[in-house]
């Protein structure tokens, strides 16, 4: 016979652990008016992307004057050092980029690559550009577009726009139609890099 009382119990404790993963997670909130999230922890390391004054970051773990964090937006996890963030969120917000209007031309530019991809060879491309905060942005493409022989090469032409407009390291992240992430291209120590997500 099936135990409905087990089956309960287990649901609840299921349901207690997931809740508890998100309520005990530590935010942080970077301090300085521009921070690096960096691959490894060391100056020397190569940037992610830089931060603004004000991103909240969910704490990992710590190591030395370092910590290890996560960006919700992103999904990304790099180090930053523990001076530049606090619990509590700066009161005074100072923006030193522009990022908000930098990235409505990015945008601007990417819808107008678009239609012209379309005007000429018939493929849609990019169907939408949403800004994730800071040098990060989400481009969502048409299904079809990822399993073109050209998409990394358009791919990589998009990040120069976002990274000239932004003159830093920055992060784009590319989604299907459904918003699964599909790969993401990052500032590298030389080159950006491509990387394809694993969900």
């Amino acid at each position: 016979m099936f135990n409905f009382n087990f089956m309960k119990h287990f649901f609840i404790v299921i349901f207690f652990f997931l809740i508890s993963r998100s309520v005990f997670a530590e935010a942080f909130f970077s301090l300085k008016e521009v921070s690096n999230i960096y691959m490894q922890p060391s100056v020397d390391s190569p940037i992610i992307y830089p931060i603004e004054q004000g991103k909240e970051l969910i704490l990992k773990k710590n190591q030395d004057d370092w910590a290890n964090v996560l960006d919700e937006k992103t999904g990304l996890v790099g180090w930053i050092q523990k001076d530049f963030i606090s619990k509590k969120k700066p009161k005074n917000v100072v923006k030193t980029n522009n990022y908000e209007t930098s990235f409505k031309i990015f945008e601007e530019r990417v819808m107008e690559m678009s239609k012209s991809i379309k005007d000429a060879i018939s493929i849609d491309t990019f169907l939408k550009v949403e800004h994730l905060g800071g040098a990060a942005a989400a481009i969502t493409a048409d299904n079809n577009w990822f399993n073109g022989r050209r998409h990394a090469n358009q791919a990589f032409q998009v990040y120069d726009l976002w990274k000239n407009q932004n003159q830093s390291p920055s992060f784009l992240s590319f989604r299907n139609e459904s918003g699964v992430e599909q790969f993401i291209i990052l500032s590298g120590p030389h080159r950006p890099r491509y990387l394809k997500s694993s969900k």
